[in-house]
């Protein structure tokens, strides 16, 4: 009878220790001064959203009943164990000690792995709201005269959306940048580009430029091996909830930065045609075909 109250005190400390955790770094993540861009937006559900949520679910689900069959025999055997062990002459001793060390240092290490994942967890959200805001803007201009592809696997990475437009096509990297929660004369939601750099409010940055000119560059030789001709890419950044302050130098740039919101995205319907219809088919299905085929 002692074991097995030991066994179940030890599952409580753990469960106890876990939910104080959890609610003291959502409790500090929720003093963060700054909140994603879109933050109050209205974002439409996609295509089979619901099912989404649904295959989270079981997947959720899955692997509960994993973790039960993995643990089903070993937690048996913890239990015959300790149901065996005479603890009126239990006696604690320097070795025994390394065993609650070894509990503490596990349990660190699992908090120390909560807090990173909980902050990738939390900028992986943000990028996903921020692509499918993106995404969803950008297929109003779906028409005649414009294709528009999503998340094209790449090597080693991918493009977030690809804009086939008359003029050219659009490499285009959206990013969501948490922005301060306020100010008095308005500046927390704007960004400066000034041709090689995005200038926030309080930091700059010049990794989504590099980036988006590397993408593009891809975009472009590889269109170029699948179609035998060169087809102009231009890079793109869109930077949906934040305001674009344009310097000169950023309508000298060969990147684009732009916010989708309202019409910030029509700019990419406009220019002198060089790709005309037929040209602009082959670019889209030579960008289906990097696509994976669905299994069952």
């Amino acid at each position: 009878m002692t074991g097995n109250l030991v066994m179940i005190g030890a599952f409580v400390l753990s469960v106890a220790l876990m939910l104080a955790a959890s609610i003291a770094v959502k409790y500090w993540r929720r003093r963060d001064t700054r909140r994603s861009p879109l933050h109050g937006k209205k974002l439409a559900n996609l295509p089979g959203q619901q099912l989404v949520g649904r295959m989270n679910d079981h997947s959720d689900e899955l692997l509960l009943a994993s973790i039960v069959m993995y643990f089903s025999f070993p937690v048996m055997l913890l239990a015959w164990a300790m149901s065996r062990v005479q603890w009126e002459t239990v006696q604690l001793r320097t070795m025994d000690w390394l065993f609650v060390i070894g509990a503490i240092a596990m349990f660190a290490y699992g908090l120390r792995r909560f807090v990173v994942h909980w902050g990738a967890k939390t900028r992986a959200r943000d990028g996903l709201v921020a692509e499918q805001m993106t995404g969803q803007l950008l297929n109003r201009l779906i028409g005649p005269n414009c294709i528009v592809a999503h998340d094209l696997p790449c090597e080693g990475f991918n493009i977030d959306h690809i804009v086939i437009a008359p003029r050219a096509v659009y490499a285009v990297e959206t990013k969501s940048f948490r922005k301060p929660r306020g100010s008095s004369d308005d500046s927390h939601y704007k960004v400066t580009f000034d041709g090689e750099a995005l200038r926030f409010p309080d930091w700059r940055d010049d990794a989504p430029v590099i980036q988006a000119r590397r993408q593009a560059q891809w975009l472009a030789r590889y269109l170029r091996e699948s179609l035998g001709r060169e087809i102009p890419v231009i890079p793109a950044i869109a930077l949906p909830g934040w305001w674009i302050d344009r310097t000169e130098e950023s309508k000298r740039s060969d990147v684009r930065v732009f916010t989708p919101m309202g019409k910030g995205a029509d700019f990419l319907l406009t220019g002198q045609e060089v790709l005309d219809d037929s040209t602009r088919t082959l670019v889209a299905q030579a960008i289906a075909l990097r696509y994976p085929a669905i299994e069952d």
